[in-house]
């Protein structure tokens, strides 16, 4: 049946009643200046300062070095739905529904300002929901040049040669309820330095020729966030995998991260932030560079323990929009069954190094065949337990020169040590992502063992190095041997 006869009717949206359920959306303070923040990349800024101020007339202004406006395309830019999201996007708009900067802002305010600057010509819009509301109609203000020099940051948009200036007035529902404005602010914006930090780490940072863009939050510069921890030597190269699909390819990165013990609080800090390690496992899933969603398996694995230290860089191009169902918002993201496949046959690759990592953090290659100190046995309806491993070489070097007695008395001592291991407290303090201590600390430990261990048993320090907890340590076997010369 053709559709060029029907009898058609135009409904135009209330602006009023479609504004206010946009408002509702379900951005938080912190992804609707992500939001922001995309445009500015797109409009290829170098340079992003964002402000926030509650003590006096409260605001949030964001200004940035990018190309700018003229006042056709600031106009079109303050349309709902400016952009449709089936056109096609250039390869690095970070754009999607032509929704972000209006739906975004609204959603934290009642008053949306923008000014751009382009070729040395200034132009200004504003949404105000009250001038809507009041007219019933899709009104947008054009402020004139003393309102625009009362705005924040504009002296300095003066200054140069061109850029744009987002600036939020009337936070109606942050003060609603609210007795301290200056204190909800400050509970509001938290913790939107670390979700920045995270979000946007790969467009801070110098990464593949692309210039580094600075973002600053109240002057301060974002700290450096680095969920792989690129810098740390200890990392665990592993083979990448590029799904090719109709539109686009898919590149999936694993990342298996140090054990704990080699990282220091900053690493476990530029890794996880507040999380956490075993919050942050799993999937990293990018947007042309800029991470959409994190800390998630899909649901295709639990979070586990044993998983951690597993981090699978997923990048995707802005032609897979559609398929992995990103929303208004881009902070949630599913993959298309294809790729949801595709990943699921290399997770166990990817947690399986991860698993080893935990429980056994290395060796040092071409050494003898690992001895556990710990023997884990397995027992009737999956139940464990672990016993100190009397095959240990050390443990037999002991008991050679043993008579019966003694030795008997020695079993008695490591049953006793066996059955009252913590296993409880252990997996707490793994959980907690806490070091047992620094790299100083651990040596001085392991040379006076070995050193000890030398002694009372006569075992050469080449075969002591060799056996565990030792062989755990391969960084610090030839600073042991050195401690031993002297």
């Amino acid at each position: 049946m053709g559709r060029t006869n029907l009898e058609t009717l135009e409904i135009i949206p209330d602006p009023v009643s479609l504004i206010e359920s946009m408002r509702s959306v379900g951005y938080t303070a912190e992804s609707a200046i992500a939001d922001l923040i995309d445009n500015s990349i797109s409009a290829e800024a170098q340079s992003v300062e964002i402000e926030y101020d509650a003590t006096g007339d409260p605001y949030v202004a964001m200004l940035d070095d990018g190309r700018g406006m003229n006042p056709a395309e600031l106009t079109q830019a303050m349309r709902h739905g400016s952009r449709n999201p089936a056109d096609h996007r250039h390869a690095n708009d970070l754009g999607r529904f032509g929704l972000g900067l209006k739906t975004a802002s609204l959603s934290q305010c009642r008053v949306l300002t923008v000014v751009s600057k382009q070729a040395g010509v200034l132009a200004a819009r504003c949404w105000d929901l009250d001038v809507v509301q009041d007219s019933g109609r899709w009104l947008v203000v054009v402020p004139s040049h003393e309102v625009i020099q009362k705005l924040p940051m504009s002296k300095r948009l003066d200054a140069m040669d061109s850029g744009t200036l987002v600036v939020w007035q009337d936070f109606d529902r942050l003060s609603a309820g609210s007795i301290n404005l200056a204190r909800e602010f400050t509970t509001k914006f938290s913790g939107l330095r670390e979700h920045l930090a995270l979000v946007f780490h790969r467009f801070t940072s110098k990464e593949n020729g692309f210039a580094p863009v600075s973002i600053r939050l109240n002057g301060l510069a974002l700290p450096v966030r680095d969920p792989f921890i690129h810098s740390n030597s200890y990392r665990q190269p592993m083979e990448g995998q590029t799904i090719r699909h109709e539109r686009g390819l898919v590149r999936v990165t694993p990342h298996v991260l140090p054990p704990v013990s080699h990282l220091s609080p900053d690493d476990i800090e530029t890794a996880g932030g507040l999380e956490g390690l075993r919050g942050t496992q799993g999937f990293y899933v990018y947007r042309n560079r800029r991470l959409v969603i994190w800390g998630t398996w899909f649901r295709l694995v639990p979070k586990q323990e044993f998983f951690k230290l597993t981090r699978v860089q997923v990048d995707i191009p802005n032609t897979f929009d559609e398929l992995w169902s990103l929303d208004i918002k881009k902070s949630a993201a599913q993959p298309p069954e294809i790729i949801r496949n595709r990943l699921t046959e290399l997770i166990p690759h990817f947690a399986e190094a991860s698993k080893k990592t935990v429980t056994y953090p290395g060796r040092r290659t071409g050494s003898t065949a690992y001895i556990p100190v710990w023997a884990r046995y397995e027992q009737s309806h999956g139940r464990f337990r672990y016993d100190v491993n009397k095959d240990h070489p050390a443990i037999i070097a002991l008991t050679s020169d043993m008579d019966e007695g003694k030795r008997r008395q020695l079993d008695v001592i490591l049953e006793l040590i066996s059955s009252a291991i913590p296993l409880d407290g252990i997996y707490a303090d793994m959980c907690s992502d806490r070091r047992s201590g620094g790299d100083d600390q651990v040596f001085d430990s392991l040379a006076r063992m070995a050193s000890s261990l030398k002694e009372a048993t006569g075992m050469a320090l080449s075969v002591i190095l060799d056996t565990d907890p030792f062989i755990r340590y391969p960084g610090l076997r030839d600073r042991i041997i050195q401690r031993d010369k002297i």
